[in-house]
Order: structure tokens, then sequence, then C-alpha cells
């Protein structure tokens, strides 16, 4: 499977429940010193959180989903 682009205003008409896509979550306490990568379905429900997007994104494809982009 290969990683789609979607201008995100067109996210929501796409409404593909196979779709997942990746948000690195931006931390507001200074002492959390790792990244997460959370991956969320198309409707945006969170479905899990990695230390690197290269792992969120073999989790989508282990499970079947398919990633996209966001832009």
């Amino acid at each position: 499977m290969g990683k789609l682009n979607i201008p995100s205003r067109d996210f929501l008409e796409y409404g593909n429940a196979s779709l997942a896509f990746i948000k690195k979550e931006i931390h507001k306490e200074e002492n959390i010193s790792t990244d997460v990568f959370s991956v969320y379905c198309a409707d945006g429900t969170l479905l899990a959180a990695f230390d690197s997007k290269e792992s969120a994104i073999a989790a989508i494809m282990q499970s079947g989903l398919e990633h996209i982009d966001l832009h």
C-alpha cells in the first residue's frame, strides 16, 4: 500500500475508516524529552501512540490500515 496525500479540507469528505494518520504531539511540560507520534483513525479516534514515526507507520500497515498524510 502506498501513502496517500490528501489535503486536510478533503479528509473528512473521504471518510474511509480504513485510513489512519499520524500526528506528532506537542508536549506542554518541559520535563518530557521524547516525541510521541499518535495514530488516529479517519474519524479522529485515537488508536495508539509510538515513540517514532516509523513505528507508527509500521503499526498502521500491520493493522491493515492505509497511512495518509494530511497537509
